[in-house]
């Protein structure tokens, strides 16, 4: 069903984006709630907003979950403290564990609802997001964990692990791999073509060491259907526009991501001398699809028409474009982050992110943060982006190695700060 017609107008300014909701032209009942998440939210200027519609959320529990099998080791928990940063361990009781990964799912699938019921070709997709896509080994072992023993319940009515989670599938229309070819951690090829036989679009970030083995990659990328971005850094700088012409050229329109044959990615702008010269250097290239942040330098916005010329590559033929927005971690450079904010306050900003300074682990499911991230889709939408590229959505690992359900990986994780100091 289309979403009921609604009058968004987007004012920008040198602050960020400030969203001004009019009223709707009517009003609607007995629906399913639209997609920015639930909250009466204030703009920049302090003003409040009209409160955005929401559904009603489940009573949240002090913090959250962590996923260990009978295999952990200590060489995963290493791995897992570089990737993550230090952790804790939290005592929760098993039956009042969260399930992290149901609280992403929700919130990007309302977001994919209120983007489908506004504009049905506006895209969803994820980075990375691929375990999301099933019913996992913890989901079910917490599930059992919290299932009343004194309820019969038949074998067939248990959702199995390895479960495609089918409604989130149809929300997202596709997800971004992080160094699928050119990087030894990779979904396997038989999960790839899987993924894709679901109708998702495999999209690729590949960092590659040399020339040989990113010209390797490219040709492993297209052999696979995947649209890829390929560089030569060694992180995520994305800070260089290429000026050779993309491989392999597309001179046709590009309107939908199976018709994309290539990929620029382009969000740190601040090596170019101001938001023309950034646009400038986008514009003159031929790629199929960019994705780029919708703020020059961090702060300072792109327009609407700004955006409406990014649609067409340098040789006329139109081209998507995708917004890049994080929705498993704060960031404060970006508009809607407050002076006096740290961590602890507001409550729901916990930790230094693991990434780069400057970002925050949050409560991504806390309604304060869903309502932040509501009206930035909006706005995001507003200006005419194509799609939305949600970023950080692998966030809840963090929530989840903090509180193993796993006894064994739990005392070797306690053992592991004990010994090593993680705090």
């Amino acid at each position: 069903m289309r979403m009921p017609h609604l009058h968004f107008h987007a004012t920008l300014c040198a602050a960020g984006l400030v969203l001004i909701l009019a009223s709707p032209s009517h009003t609607w009942a007995q629906d399913r709630p639209l997609g920015p998440p639930p909250g009466v939210g204030q703009n920049l200027e302090g003003q409040a907003t009209e409160p955005l519609e929401q559904r009603e959320e489940p009573a949240l529990i002090p913090v959250s979950p962590g996923p260990f099998s009978n295999g952990t080791t200590p060489d995963l928990l290493s791995g897992t403290r570089m990737i993550l940063g230090d952790l804790n361990i939290l005592d929760i009781p098993l039956d009042e564990i969260p399930n992290y990964r149901s609280y992403m799912r929700d919130m990007i699938e309302e977001l994919a609802i209120y983007a489908q019921r506004r504009d049905p070709n506006f895209l969803v997709v994820t980075r990375p997001g691929f375990d999301l896509l099933t019913w996992s080994q913890r989901e079910y072992d917490l599930a059992e964990v919290k299932r009343d023993p004194d309820m019969n319940i038949t074998p067939d009515a248990i959702a199995p692990a390895g479960m495609p989670m089918r409604r989130y599938i149809q929300a997202i229309d596709g997800i971004v791999l992080n160094g699928q070819f050119c990087a030894p951690l990779r979904v396997p090829q038989s999960d790839l073509r899987g993924m894709l036989n679901l109708g998702l679009q495999a999209l690729s970030i590949e960092h590659c060491r040399n020339a040989d083995m990113a010209s390797a990659g490219l040709n492993a990328a297209i052999n696979s259907n995947v649209v890829a971005h390929i560089d030569l850094d060694d992180k995520d700088t994305f800070d260089r526009i290429p000026t050779a012409r993309p491989s392999p050229e597309n001179a046709a329109n590009v309107e939908n991501l199976r018709a994309a044959r290539n990929m620029l990615v382009s969000l740190r702008s601040r090596s170019f001398g101001s938001r023309r010269e950034w646009l400038g250097a986008l514009q003159d290239t031929n790629y199929d699809v960019l994705m780029v942040d919708a703020f020059y330098n961090g702060n300072e916005a792109l327009t609407k028409d700004d955006v409406h010329q990014l649609k067409f590559k340098q040789m006329g033929a139109r081209r998507l474009v995708l917004a890049l927005m994080n929705v498993g971690y704060a960031e404060d450079e970006r508009y809607y982050w407050q002076r006096d904010w740290q961590i602890g306050a507001p409550t729901w900003i916990k930790a230094h992110g693991p990434d780069r300074p400057g970002q925050y682990v949050i409560e991504f499911w806390n309604p304060a943060w869903k309502a932040i991230v509501g009206r930035y889709f909006q706005g995001l939408m507003d200006l005419g982006f194509d799609g939305v590229v949600l970023d950080g959505v692998e966030a809840y690992r963090r929530w989840e190695f903090m509180t193993p359900i796993d006894p064994k990986a739990s005392a070797m994780i306690e053992d592991n700060n004990e010994e090593g100091g993680m705090q």
